[in-house]
């Protein structure tokens, strides 16, 4: 199946981590737009795992006999002995092409550690191109990683094998830096493959939401710039669409979550729209947030979206949680399904602009 897989086919290119809320979000998306979506899924490490393969385990439970892509996780706290052994490049990289290949409908990033030899990193995307059929780059590191990527890419019997994302990661601080890094990158992989695919990867999603709330500190909205970024490198005629699912890039899961107020946040199109009841940890102040949430938008639970089911069932008075977590996986469910109806409608769009020169 994967050797005949067409990334052509999608529009969507999420990446999430393999934390319980995020995989959460992806579990509950409904089949259809499941079926529509591909992924890119980091694995880190699971509570009281002893290596990754609960992880690995939980990202086939949610994507069952789909296709997604598998990474491994750049964060050298998590599992700090079974991540050296997995991104030790003797013999290619094989423990690490071993790993995956347990996950049949699992696709191998190409691990790229500064201290490995590029020939070994070149030979690992050979082998996982003649055993997968399909193999992923993940440029991080602009200047160092392109050119890795541009030589294993030679080296492959097809380039259009590959699917290269190039992850700017937390871009609300400086996004004119990173829509001009995205298309030096993006024009120095086309200069040696016109037919290369790749995908831009990029988040806004903010570390607090207070800094965007209004006077009154009770709610606010967040503009999603990731679309506005893949816009101002050209849209989809020049790469597809991928974000990080509505998850700030950089997660402190060893820092204690010492304060939090009852919020939920209510992805849209453009923004995330969230309610927040400031010192109230209780059920009631998700009730209350999910109540003006639903004033908000009354088509709110019309899409068959569980995220958007879940905000109406506290809104009637019934929330399913009353903690953080549990709100995450809520809207990281539906922005994934808005996204992916947003980039088809888009990529349909780009499709049909054509100039009058055309006909």
């Amino acid at each position: 199946m994967i050797k005949d897989l067409s990334f052509e086919k999608y529009c969507y290119f999420p990446t999430l981590r393999t934390r319980h809320a995020e995989l959460k979000g992806l579990g509950e998306l409904d089949a259809a737009r499941k079926s529509r979506i591909l992924p890119l899924l980091t694995l880190g490490k699971w509570p009281q795992a002893t290596d990754f393969l609960r992880a690995a385990d939980k990202v086939k439970e949610a994507m069952g006999d789909l296709p997604y892509f598998l990474d491994l996780t750049a964060d050298g706290r998590h599992l700090v002995d079974h991540l050296k052994a997995l991104r030790d490049p003797s013999g290619y990289f094989s423990q690490w092409r071993a790993f995956v290949s347990a996950y049949p409908y699992a696709i191998p990033v190409v691990q790229l550690p500064s201290d490995a030899r590029s020939r070994d990193i070149i030979r690992q995307a050979v082998e996982i191109e003649r055993s997968v059929g399909k193999v992923a780059f993940r440029i991080r590191d602009f200047a160092k990683d392109t050119p890795l990527v541009v030589s294993a890419l030679s080296a492959m019997d097809d380039a259009r094998n590959a699917l290269v994302f190039i992850d700017c990661g937390y871009i609300r601080a400086a996004i004119a830096a990173y829509v001009a890094a995205t298309i030096t990158t993006i024009n120095q992989l086309r200069a040696e493959f016109p037919e290369a695919f790749i995908t831009a990867l990029s988040t806004s999603f903010p570390s607090s939401t207070k800094p965007f709330a209004d006077s009154s500190q009770l709610r606010g909205s967040i503009n999603i710039l990731e679309r506005d970024l893949h816009e101002r490198i050209g849209g989809h005629s020049v790469a597809a669409y991928g974000d990080h699912g509505s998850v700030h890039s950089v997660v402190y899961d060893d820092a204690p979550i010492m304060r939090w107020a009852a919020r939920i946040d209510y992805p849209r199109e453009f923004d995330w729209y969230f309610e927040r009841r400031p010192k109230d940890q209780s059920a009631e102040g998700y009730i209350s947030a999910a109540k003006e949430i639903v004033k908000v938008d009354p088509d709110i639970g019309s899409r068959k979206i569980w995220g958007e089911q879940m905000i109406v069932d506290a809104a009637n008075g019934i929330p399913h949680a009353k903690a953080p977590a549990s709100w995450i996986a809520v809207r990281v469910n539906i922005h994934l399904a808005r996204q992916l109806e947003l980039s088809e409608s888009l990529s349909q769009g780009d499709s049909n602009d054509t100039d009058d020169d055309d006909f």
